[in-house]
């Protein structure tokens, strides 16, 4: 009597086995699927330079065409209104994600003689020149992505941003040096109002 119950509680094992290492191989497939391979490359206008997204070689800024190229400094930076170009000083907006899953952007600028990155200001993104050529960046903000309004890891981060504590400020910076040469408050930084307040007018215009 014992081995048919054997061979039933034996075969339910089998089963049981098969069934999980099934899922587990279908759950693998799925995520295999997912990973889509990532090659964009984005040409910054008026250089040979460029910004690639990529998970099939380092994402960064690379110098040259897009068949023939080079890696100048790695990262993960912005391409459209967060780069600006000065001379042999491109300023870049670099994104990166925190521990909580926040995710941020810090201001850097990159020597293009001497292929250095230097971080100029954390939480801070680029927002273009305004109208006399000052470089416009918000400092102390939470990027859209994040939505700031619902998600409590926001409010946690901050107390490790001291940024993010001082509320947001609209920076105006000299582009050959990088230095402030103008900062103002502005709670409503990242409106749709921003480029007709600051880009569209001059540093002095501002000022009034």
């Amino acid at each position: 009597m014992r081995s048919p119950k054997l061979s039933v509680n034996t075969f339910l094992l089998i089963l049981l086995i098969f069934g999980g290492f099934t899922f587990f191989i279908t759950v693998l497939i799925v995520r295999m699927a997912d990973r889509t391979p990532v090659n964009s490359f984005h040409p910054i206008e008026g250089t040979d330079y460029a910004i690639r997204y990529s998970s099939l070689e380092p994402s960064g800024l690379y110098q040259g065409s897009e068949n023939v190229n080079s890696l100048v400094v790695e990262g993960s930076f912005g391409f459209d209104w967060g780069a600006a170009l000065e001379g042999e000083r491109l300023y870049l907006n670099e994104y990166g994600t925190s521990n909580m899953g926040v995710m941020h952007s810090d201001l850097v600028c990159v020597n293009l003689a001497t292929k250095q990155k230097e971080t100029l200001f954390t939480d801070a993104i680029l927002r273009g020149k305004c109208a006399s050529g000052e470089l416009v960046c918000v400092r102390g903000v939470f990027l859209p992505a994040n939505k700031p309004e619902s998600n409590v890891l926001c409010a946690f981060y901050a107390l490790t941003a001291p940024a993010m504590n001082d509320g947001a400020e609209v920076l105006f910076l000299d582009p050959a040096t990088g230095e402030i040469v103008y900062r103002v408050k502005d709670d409503g930084a990242m409106t749709d109002a921003f480029e007709a307040r600051y880009l569209r007018r001059t540093l002095e215009e501002v000022r009034q």
